[in-house]
């Protein structure tokens, strides 16, 4: 088992590492179908061999530049290992578990259904027998598809990966909660005008720059140190990520600069909040050039 998950693990990274990208700016603009985040809830897998397995809902940030564009979601456990794994890895496919649905873009992953408890038993063992590898944590590999039609008819299809953290030993960690983005105008001279509450009714002038300041939750544990993601389907952020302490632990600014488009219309925002330790928020908000 021990073998199998941490061949997982390094599935997604090279996987990760493929998809990266220098260019930070296309990265936070939203264009065409995007899944920007993958939630738990609860956010691990806690094993407690004297307990009926866990389980856990999954739930897509699957996002697309026009509202309302319907999205497809599957999710699998992943099983297939290799020494290189391809950017077709087929999972979902033949290289996963498919999980059954669990509401729009949700699945549930269950460590009792008999498809993964035979694969875990086959992967050297089985949970039980993982040992010290569950004391730390192993992540399990879950792939996704996500498909969409555009208004013109044509289709649209991605694959990603993400984990989910098993492990033994205590409580799940507690997913952060996220609760606003304030906007405001940066004035000449570095002033800064009045902050308000992203909502639909919202309007930015044409060309200028705003400061975006996510409002988060209080955090259970102090120790934690949130990352933000930023995106948007219009206009210029200033950085695709912000964090509220730097490496050294010194407290950190958590706002980006976004520079309104020039042209009128509607622009889509979204947040994605992480607090390092498997768990994660995210809003959506919008707004209307003038």
């Amino acid at each position: 088992m021990k073998r199998a998950l941490i061949a997982a693990g390094a599935l997604l990274l090279v996987a990760a590492l493929a998809a990266c990208q220098d260019d930070l700016e296309r990265q936070s603009r939203v264009s065409k179908l995007r899944v920007l985040a993958v939630r738990a809830e609860p956010a691990e897998l806690v094993y407690d061999p004297a307990q009926p397995p866990p389980s856990t809902i999954l739930t897509a940030l699957a996002v697309d530049k026009a509202s309302g564009t319907p999205i497809t979601l599957r999710f699998a456990l992943c099983t297939t290992l290799t020494d290189a794994p391809s950017p077709s890895l087929p999972c979902p496919g033949s290289g996963g578990i498919d999980l059954p649905d669990a509401g729009a873009s949700a699945a549930r992953l269950a460590l009792d259904d008999p498809r993964i408890l035979a694969f875990a038993a086959a992967a050297d063992g089985g949970f039980a027998d993982a040992g010290a590898a569950l004391a730390a944590g192993i992540p399990l590999l879950v792939g996704f598809t996500a498909s969409a039609t555009l208004p013109d008819g044509g289709p649209e299809r991605l694959q990603g990966f993400d984990t989910v953290k098993l492990r033994t030993g205590g409580p799940s960690n507690v997913n952060p909660e996220l609760h606003a983005l304030q906007l405001a105008e940066e004035l000449d001279g570095g002033a800064l005008g009045t902050a308000v509450e992203l909502a639909p009714e919202t309007t930015v002038r044409a060309a200028a720059t705003y400061r975006l300041t996510p409002v988060a939750g209080t955090k259970d544990d102090p120790s934690k140190r949130y990352g933000f993601s930023f995106f948007a389907t219009g206009g210029t952020i200033s950085s695709l990520r912000s964090t509220d302490v730097t490496a050294t632990g010194e407290p950190a600014n958590i706002w980006v600069d976004w520079t309104a488009p020039a042209d009128p219309g509607a622009v889509r925002f979204w947040v994605v909040l992480r607090d390092g330790r498997s768990g994660t928020a995210w809003l959506e908000r919008s707004a209307t050039v003038q």
